[in-house]
């Protein structure tokens, strides 16, 4: 969503005075007010629709006249979305304000400051989640029907953790007039495909910005909702590779290719469609390999191990961990190192503890958010989520009460329900384990109703251990829960997410 879309409509009192504005107020012509303010403040049918608390598609209807708005409470939405002054709302037929009524908008917290910019561009420019009004969207709507390319280049140009709030936010405003306004990035992306001669550094810093919008959006959207966005941005990342790039700039647009491979690889698998996952596997490989990072395999198999059990996700990460360098790139190792604790744990090996304080060790060094692109999601609630769920499985009773206490504050601030999916079943799990079945079941509640909510059956993976644990009790809430659980499983699939 443009920035400005979200800041507050301000209109000079000369406009609400003028005489046509005066009729269309008096017949209660919303299409032809809003009309009049487009010609004359030239806000879009984004910043509009933002303000009054109406969908872009909506006002656009009102404006052609396709649609009338005769419901009162859109009108007094309408005057106090465009702050009408008294005079107009008298001629829409609407009481005056009174001073010391309260605005409504003023009567909700909002952040006391703007996301910052990854590059430096200044955030203005970017975006502000600052008096942020929902809009408003059809009965059964799907809430990520966005444009989702254009969502991934804002998204993979900030600076700071996306939580999901944040992402409904930008998504509501992200229509095709939104992304319209952002004409600059895809009139260049454009004229590249057309021919390399046009390729140049900005349009490549932008193409990696949207691969990394990508990552970032995998861990908080449900795979359908990218998936499509994903494999558009890898046709045109290839068919601009194939268009025989300056050698400066091929290895940086295969590199992102593989980085956008690998996560398409893993979204396609988590969709039924092992195929599709085993093609983009094999591109992100030749992409390791042109573009001389071969720690993009690393990826490949980290993600490949979610995918197995037992020994065979062991293995898959041992594989992954032969494509790390050396030295650097310290956040895919402290990703790595915890997935290996994990996996060693689930096999009774004790030495999974040793392998935690590595990847703590590797996370106090690391800069995720600048190291590669799948390295955003690794912040402090998902280094307490790697642990707890290492002590739960190895059953340690004493270290899961404290990293079980880490985790659920991880939780408190975050809203990315795919996270929130696997503490709770770990925390649930342990729950169990102890034998405090009504603080197990309510906590696998939990669990489940964030997997469903973030159509992750990667938290339903979590869920594995406690199913097996509910199937020997006999009470009706553990009978209900169990059930829950076999349905959801059977809507979403087994393959991770």
């Amino acid at each position: 969503m443009p920035a400005e879309a979200a800041e507050p409509v301000v209109i000079l009192p000369e406009l609400w005075q003028r005489p046509e504005m005066l009729a269309a107020l008096r017949n209660r012509n919303i299409g032809h007010v809003f009309r009049l303010i487009r010609q004359y403040t030239g806000f879009s049918q984004t910043r509009i629709g933002v303000a009054v608390n109406l969908s872009q598609g909506k006002v656009s209807e009102i404006m052609k006249g396709t649609a009338q708005v005769t419901s009162f409470e859109v009108f007094e939405r309408v005057a106090e979305g465009l702050r009408m002054p008294d005079p107009a709302r008298m001629a829409l037929g609407l009481a005056p304000t009174r001073p010391t009524a309260p605005r409504v908008i003023d009567a909700v917290p909002h952040p006391a400051s703007v996301i910052p910019s990854r590059d430096g561009t200044p955030t203005s420019a970017l975006l502000s989640v600052e008096s942020t009004v929902a809009v408003g969207q059809p009965p059964n709507a799907d809430p990520w029907d966005v444009d989702v390319l254009t969502l991934a280049w804002i998204v993979g140009r900030l600076d700071s953790h996306v939580d999901r709030r944040t992402m409904l936010i930008l998504a509501a405003g992200m229509t095709a007039e939104a992304a319209a306004t952002i004409a600059d990035p895809w009139e260049r992306l454009s004229r590249a495909l057309t021919g390399p001669q046009t390729l140049d550094e900005d349009t490549i810093e932008r193409l990696e910005a949207r691969t990394i919008g990508f990552h970032r959006l995998e861990y908080v959207l449900p795979a359908r909702a990218i998936y499509q966005g994903l494999t558009t941005h890898i046709n045109e990342l290839s068919n601009l590779l194939q268009s025989g790039p300056p050698d400066r700039f091929r290895r940086r647009l295969a590199a992102t290719a593989g980085e956008a491979a690998t996560l398409a690889s893993w979204i396609a698998w988590d969709l039924k469609q092992p195929g599709q996952s085993a093609s983009f596997e094999r591109v992100s490989a030749l992409a390791a390999k042109e573009s001389g990072h071969p720690i993009i395999q690393a990826c490949t198999y980290a993600y490949r191990s979610y995918a197995a059990e037992g020994h065979a996700a062991y293995e898959a990460i041992r594989q992954a961990q032969q494509f790390l360098p050396a030295q650097g790139d310290d956040a895919t190792r402290a990703w790595l190192l915890s997935r290996e604790a994990e996996e060693l744990a689930a096999l009774g090996d004790r030495r999974a503890v040793d392998l935690l304080h590595q990847a703590e060790e590797a996370y106090g060094r690391a800069r995720p958010h600048r190291e590669r692109a799948w390295t955003r999601f690794l912040d402090p609630g998902r280094m307490a989520a790697f642990q707890l769920s290492t002590y739960v499985r190895l059953g340690d009773d004493r270290q899961v009460i404290e990293a079980g206490q880490a985790a659920l504050s991880a939780v408190a601030q975050d809203a990315d329900h795919k996270k929130v999916a696997v503490i709770y079943a770990d925390i649930a799990q342990a729950q169990l384990q102890i034998g405090d079945v009504a603080e197990g079941i309510a906590y696998a509640r939990r669990a489940l109703d964030a997997a469903q909510r973030g159509e992750s059956t990667w938290g339903l993976q979590h869920l594995t251990t406690v199913e097996k644990a509910l199937s020997t009790q006999q009470d009706q809430a553990a009978r209900d829960l169990l059930g829950d659980i076999v349905s959801t499983r059977r809507s979403l699939g087994t393959s991770p997410a």
